[in-house]
C-alpha cells in the first residue's frame, strides 16, 4: 500500500528524533477500496500517536491480514499503553490518554477523525492493550478493492 509507505518516508525525520524503528509488514499486493487521501489521513494520524506515547527506542509495527471482504490492519507500538478505561473513551470527542502531556499540537480529534473515516468507507475501528507500559494496538478494517480480484 503506497500510503503507508508515504507515511512512513513523509514521518522519517519524526521517527529519527524519537529513534523509533518502524516495522511495515504490509504487502504492496494488499489494495484496499478507499479514499486515497483519508486512508493516508488515517495512517498519518495513526502512526503519528504511536510515536507521540512510545518511549525512545520504541518499535512500531504494521500489518494487515486479508479476509475475504475486507482487510483488518493494526499498528502495533510499544509505548505506554491504556486501562479499560482509556480504551472505552479514546474515540470522545477532544479526549486525550494522557493528561500529564501538555500537548499543545494535540486537539484530542485525531481518533475521532480516524474513527469518522473508517465508518465511512464501511470498516470499524478499535483499540486493545494489555495496559499500562504493554503498548498498544490500532485495529481499523476496510473493504478490498475488487481489483485485488481481476489480478
Amino acid at each position: 500500500m503506497d500510503e503507508v509507505n508515504d507515511v512512513i518516508k513523509n514521518n522519517e525525520l519524526l521517527f529519527e528524533e524519537n529513534i523509533i524503528e518502524i516495522d511495515n509488514q504490509i504487502s504492496d499486493k494488499t489494495i484496499i477500496k478507499a479514499d486515497k487521501m483519508r486512508l493516508t489521513e488515517l495512517f498519518d494520524n495513526l502512526i503519528s500517536n504511536s510515536v507521540k506515547y512510545s518511549p525512545d527506542g520504541g518499535t512500531i509495527t504494521i500489518d494487515v491480514k486479508e479476509d475475504k471482504d475486507f482487510v483488518t490492519v493494526s499498528i502495533k507500538d510499544t509505548g505506554i499503553g491504556m486501562t479499560e478505561e482509556q480504551l472505552s473513551h479514546i474515540f470522545d470527542e477532544f479526549y486525550k490518554a494522557d493528561e500529564a502531556r501538555h500537548d499543545f499540537d494535540s486537539s484530542g480529534l485525531g481518533l475521532t477523525i480516524c474513527k469518522r473515516i473508517v465508518a465511512r468507507h464501511g470498516g470499524k475501528i478499535w483499540a486493545e492493550s494489555e495496559g499500562k507500559e504493554k503498548g498498544t494496538t490500532m485495529f481499523f478494517t476496510l473493504p478490498i478493492s475488487s481489483e485485488k480480484n481481476n489480478e
